[in-house]
């Protein structure tokens, strides 16, 4: 903010630079790339805070009004998505249980992350927005994915008669969802990096399969 000459009251001077980081495109492409990361760990809590944050308008991050994405403001679904959140939570800490929540919530984090995608870029083109959209729920599923490859070694990393690390992994999840996804809505286009760094974890998985395979094929032959 600055004073322009003979004015009586300071001007504001938009940043074109902050434009970039925080209003433009490429802030919401990267504020729903980085929540639909957080969405293949948990389906429930992104959507649930994409809807707290648009109904009660924190940090101005969703422009909802007049799109089928409002939905998501209503008290009773964030209120659904909140319990259903918790939900998720606990049950994913819980061995006999955290396999079979994988099966079930896989789709769903796919469909949460392309609703969190398509909210932070709702006020765009319907043709950008159904490229964001399938975009987010890809985003996701790579997550998932990748989730569910390192969770069977941590689950088993305590050995015979050893308490699984699988919880713990759970719970790592959890934080990393909350900061995660606090960090992407302070710097949005921060979410770019999320999935850069999704990226390289699916190249360092395939890479370790692979060596793990040729290992078990030289012991065959």
């Amino acid at each position: 903010m600055r004073w322009e000459r003979g004015a009586t009251t300071p001007t504001c001077y938009t940043d074109g630079r902050m434009d970039l980081l925080f209003d433009s495109l490429l802030a919401g492409v990267g504020l729903g790339a980085g929540l639909s990361v957080m969405s293949g760990l948990r389906a429930f809590l992104p959507l649930g805070l994409v809807g707290l944050l648009a109904r009660y308008e924190v940090l101005g991050a969703f422009d909802l009004e007049g799109t089928t994405f409002r939905v998501l403001e209503n008290p009773w679904v964030i209120g659904v998505l909140l319990i259903l959140a918790v939900v998720e939570i606990i049950g994913d800490k819980i061995p006999v249980l955290d396999s079979a929540l994988d099966l079930v919530a896989w789709p769903l984090r796919a469909a949460a992350g392309a609703i969190v995608f398509g909210a932070a870029i709702a006020p765009e083109s319907p043709a950008l927005l159904a490229i964001g959209m399938i975009g987010g729920g890809a985003i996701a599923l790579t997550t998932n994915a990748v989730k569910s490859m390192i969770r069977p070694g941590a689950a088993g990393a305590g050995g015979a008669g050893g308490r699984s690390l699988g919880p713990f992994v759970s719970f790592f999840e959890d934080v990393t969802t909350i900061i995660g996804g606090v960090v992407v809505l302070l710097l949005p286009v921060s979410g770019l990096l999320f999935v850069a760094f999704l990226i390289f974890l699916v190249y360092r998985v395939r890479k370790i399969k692979r060596r793990k395979y040729k290992g078990l094929r030289i012991l065959k032959e």
